[in-house]
């Protein structure tokens, strides 16, 4: 089992009385002070989750001890600094982010609004305020209450209707103080028919860091929503992250989640199909090496007619690397016609290599067109492993081809040609720096 440290109740540097003044920094409105103090209070309370809990089984973290650790304190990095470090192009639009603080924001002219919510303005304030917390509460884990005690470099992204999104919206949130614990929150709230991408890029030094990320989707009646999120951690980081989507009437998002770094990224996905009609594509791309432990669970809940769900994660692993997936499909009574499948593929490239997949059904209605699941765990098939060497591929070049073409199929699903080609090239950076 994956173990992560001692202790309990938030205490000094990540105090009620430091969530306080941490909110009063940053101006916060009277909504966003309330549910910071409401949190402050449930994180004093509630316990760490334990592995009697089903999505935590392989995870220990009732001994994860905060103690030491202090909220992100702002930028001390310059734009172009972190442009050269990250290998970020300048000149590319983004909203870039260091240990909390936005230093640069992507101006637009497609109608779409992309803001700090420090700096929100009234309408996008007002967005803030009805939507934040709305998808993943306060007390939904002792985790997601102290994230919303210490947010800190909360974006909203807000998509007018019937406004589709010239290219991507871009979100690079970099951390590199030591011993902080960041809480970023992302928010994407769309209005009917419209159509937006959102890359969010995480990244982060080797220092000692726990990130508790929170998004929210709310997509708008036959809106799509694309969310991609690419964890590119340094070694020492542990992530504990959660997302959420709820549906309107003929909605559609669709997630990808790949990591290529970090000590620990644990996962939380959950679409909830109210909508009619509506749909979910959530797909996962994991390259593990080391002791890295890679943990996602997720939730396709089917509650409106004619909901439709698609699910494929997929790992490669290394070394002592560990992927984890629980994955739940629900089709409850009021989902008829329901269409849904979960697949988790795990490619162990090591004996000291584990995967644990559980994906599960539960079905309340027999009125569905299909509700599918399936997993597997395995190493590279010799046969092919020997047709390509007889070939002239040495072995190591040769398991790197199957692992590209094994990872490939979650790529096909990406149907932006320029992002596809970008989660490709950092794909092949990780395969290539694996010994």
């Amino acid at each position: 089992m994956t173990s992560a440290v001692e202790s309990a109740a938030p205490a000094g540097n990540l105090s009620a009385e430091a969530s306080r003044a941490l909110g009063a920094g940053l101006g916060d409105s009277p909504r966003l002070a309330a549910l910071r103090q409401e949190a402050a209070e449930l994180a004093t309370r509630m316990a760490m989750p334990t592995r009697a809990e089903r999505p935590w089984k392989y995870l220990d973290v009732e001994r994860l001890d905060l103690g030491g650790y202090r909220p992100a304190l702002g930028a001390t990095a310059a734009e172009a600094d972190l442009r050269a470090r990250y290998a970020l192009a300048a000149g590319t639009p983004l909203t870039l982010q260091h240990n909390g603080a936005t230093i640069a924001t992507e101006a637009r002219a497609d109608g779409v609004t992309v803001t700090d919510f420090a700096s929100a303005g009234a309408s996008q304030r007002a967005l803030i305020d009805k939507h934040l917390a709305a998808a993943v509460p306060a007390g939904r884990s002792k985790f997601t209450a102290i994230h919303y005690a210490f947010l800190r470099g909360g974006i909203l992204v807000d998509v007018p209707a019937n406004v589709e999104a010239a290219g991507n919206v871009r979100i690079v949130r970099v951390l590199e103080d030591d011993k902080q614990v960041a809480a970023p929150h992302t928010l994407i709230v769309t209005g009917a028919n419209s159509r937006v991408s959102v890359i969010e890029d995480y990244r982060s030094n080797d220092g000692d860091i726990v990130v508790l990320p929170v998004v929210e989707i709310v997509p708008g009646p036959g809106s799509e929503v694309r969310y991609t999120a690419l964890h590119r951690w340094g070694s020492h980081t542990r992530v504990f992250a959660e997302q959420r989507t709820t549906t309107e009437r003929d909605s559609a998002v669709i997630s990808l989640a790949l990591v290529t770094g970090g000590q620990v990224v644990k996962g939380h996905v959950e679409s909830s199909l109210a909508g009619r009609g509506s749909s979910s594509e959530l797909y996962g791309l994991f390259l593990g090496d080391g002791q890295q432990h890679i943990d996602f669970y997720t939730t396709q809940d089917h509650i409106g007619a004619d909901t439709r769900s698609d699910l494929l994660f997929k790992s490669a692993l290394k070394g002592e690397s560990r992927a984890v997936y629980y994955g739940l499909t629900r089709v409850g009574l009021g989902a008829k016609n329901a269409d849904a499948n979960q697949e988790n593929r795990n490619l162990l490239l090591s004996r000291q290599a584990k995967a644990e997949s559980d994906p599960v059904l539960e079905i309340l209605t027999n009125d569905v067109i299909r509700v599918s699941h399936g997993a597997t765990a395995g190493p590279v098939d010799e046969e092919q492993l020997y047709y390509l060497q007889t070939r002239g591929i040495a072995r190591p070049a040769a398991e790197a081809l199957l692992v590209r073409a094994f990872l490939g199929q979650v790529l096909d699903r990406v149907p932006d040609e320029a992002l596809r080609d970008e989660l490709a090239a950092v794909l092949e950076a990780r395969i290539e720096a694996a010994p």
